[in-house]
């Protein structure tokens, strides 16, 4: 979810594209940032649509020191702690539910967050995505237009979603390659956000001012997979056959499992929801663990809730984490990184955030 500046509204005439996507035609969802907000202050998400309990684990911020990063290129500081040894053992430095700064520096916020398949961590900020090694050098990987959600490809480039320049509703998809180059592949697509890469190697992509997730092809075809009001943050199940979609402007903000069809592919008329977090929670990025838990930054809420994927309908969310405007979540993939913590970005604020979370995450698709 980006927050959008008034320079964004009001919304022009839409631009012809020779390769946009035909709209139908479908109520739109407007919501006031102000409005949003007091929601926000009046007790944020509850953790389901009768206001049940907020779970027992609360995220205590650790003391954990940030070394100041050197590197030429470099925006900010960052540390980060590593017991040494299995690289898939979890760490211990952390209590389960604690947090610790990761990476300072993000004047302006930042949005998307990924491992890629070197092992490293890519963010993206307004113009930039960022590379992040395991000591937190960060440096420019790639750049384009205000890009937010990304996922990474097994050839070492990624998907990313951009929302393009300010004040025209000309969002777009690029595939980066592993050297940082980034094409378009995609465009006509309002307000692209999340991106979560398939079985066959597209994209599902996210339109969270809009009523639809798309199917991208790595050469550019686009077509609707899943209509679903104003869809942001998904994710697979460990075993693939079911997909979680997070609900960022709607009453309930809620989270949706969909069954899965054999190309990977949401159905729609299998529609469940398991978390209702209430109005002014604005659920946004999401991840799975290897146990098949859902994890879901409530971003003007500051919390991060945990569900059971498996579970047969609504269920209370458990809390996990507090932190200003949790965006998106990772779990640590590469050397140096804790498999067992979850690291966020923040929207309105400059730092990566590490989460422990006592289990790893479950399997991409690349």
């Amino acid at each position: 979810m980006r927050i959008l500046r008034a320079s964004r509204f009001p919304r022009g005439p839409r631009p012809w594209h020779a390769c946009a996507v035909p709209r139908p035609i479908a109520p739109r969802v407007v919501v006031l940032l102000g409005a949003a907000l007091l929601a926000c202050q009046g007790g944020g998400g509850s953790s389901s649509e009768g206001g049940g309990s907020e779970g027992s684990s609360g995220g205590a911020a650790s003391s954990s020191g940030a070394a100041t990063s050197t590197g030429g290129g470099s925006e900010g500081s960052g540390g980060v702690t590593s017991t040494g040894g299995d690289a898939q053992a979890c760490w211990t430095d952390l209590a389960v539910g604690e947090t610790a700064v990761f990476y300072k520096g993000f004047a302006d916020g930042s949005e998307g967050i990924s491992f890629g398949a070197d092992g490293l961590l890519y963010v993206t900020t307004d113009t930039n995505v960022w590379r992040l090694d395991a000591t937190a050098q960060a440096s420019v990987f790639a750049t384009m237009p205000s890009p937010l959600g990304m996922a990474p490809l097994a050839d070492g480039g990624f998907v990313v979603a951009s929302i393009g320049e300010n004040k025209v509703p000309d969002g777009a998809v690029y595939r980066v390659a592993s050297d940082g180059g980034a094409t378009m592949i995609a465009a006509g697509i309002d307000d692209p956000n999340f991106v979560a890469i398939m079985p066959d190697g597209s994209a599902l992509v996210s339109d969270d001012f809009d009523t639809r997730v798309f199917r991208v092809t790595l050469d550019g075809q686009v077509t609707t997979a899943l209509n679903v009001e104003s869809p942001n943050g998904m994710a697979y199940s460990p075993d693939g056959k079911r997909l979680y979609v997070a609900s960022t402007f709607t009453q309930e903000a809620q989270l949706t499992r969909y069954d899965v069809d054999a190309a990977g592919l949401p159905i729609e008329a299998s529609a469940l929801e398991i978390l209702h977090l209430g109005p002014g929670a604005t659920p946004d990025g999401i991840a799975v663990s290897e146990d098949d838990h859902v994890y879901v930054a409530a971003n003007l809420a500051g919390k991060i809730w945990r569900v059971d994927g498996a579970a047969t309908g609504l269920q209370d969310g458990e809390l996990v984490a507090e932190m200003p405007y949790p965006a998106s979540l990772a779990f640590g993939r590469g050397p140096g990184f804790d498999p067992c913590s979850i690291y966020a970005t923040q929207l309105l604020a400059d730092g990566v955030v590490r989460v422990s979370v006592g289990v790893r995450g479950a399997p991409l698709y690349m």
